[in-house]
């Protein structure tokens, strides 16, 4: 059974991701992984195929995924979001980055704390280009001197073919 963490514990997690949230839907992601993501972060989106209950198959040992990311990874992929040479973002989609249904729970390990969340990331770019995307996140949060540190994210979105046309985004 997990145990919930303290009102102030859980304070500081929401803090932590309307925060998130905001630097996400402005683009920020410079100032995003500069303060709030640790340095052994594991970012990742796995892609998992549909299977009948009866199917017996072992599943792949290693899932395919989207993203799999450690810091490296996320800072060269902010670096090319940084260049604005993408043709998809120019002109500049407007964005915006829900969180809801936050839950937050003790660990073995003191500072750290295991949080699931729910988003929607709503995009428009130019006069009819919507995307809506809907998803769960599992994160490994840990609190250092500096705040709260994402250590590792596993996104999981319900559809099993993501229909955007690009993932020029975080989630």
């Amino acid at each position: 059974m997990l145990k919930d963490v303290g009102d102030k514990e859980y304070n500081a997690v929401c803090r932590f991701y309307f925060r998130e949230a905001r630097l996400f839907s402005q683009s920020n992601y410079r100032e995003w992984i500069d303060a709030m993501v640790d340095r052994e972060i594991h970012y990742w989106l796995p892609v998992f195929e549909d299977r009948y209950k009866n199917d017996r198959k072992a599943p792949p040992a290693f899932p395919p995924s989207i993203y799999d990311d450690d810091f490296e990874d996320l800072d060269s992929r902010i670096c090319q979001l940084e260049t604005n040479l993408a043709r998809r973002l120019d002109p500049a989609p407007r964005i915006r980055h829900l969180i809801t249904n936050i839950e937050a729970f003790e660990t073995d390990v003191a500072g750290d704390i295991h949080a699931l969340s729910n988003f929607l990331v709503c995009r428009n770019r130019r006069e009819r280009e919507q995307s809506i995307l809907v998803g769960g996140r599992e994160d490994l949060l840990r609190m250092t001197n500096e705040g709260l540190r994402l250590v590792r994210r596993r996104i999981n979105i319900p559809q099993r073919v993501v229909l955007d046309s690009d993932l020029y985004f975080m989630m």
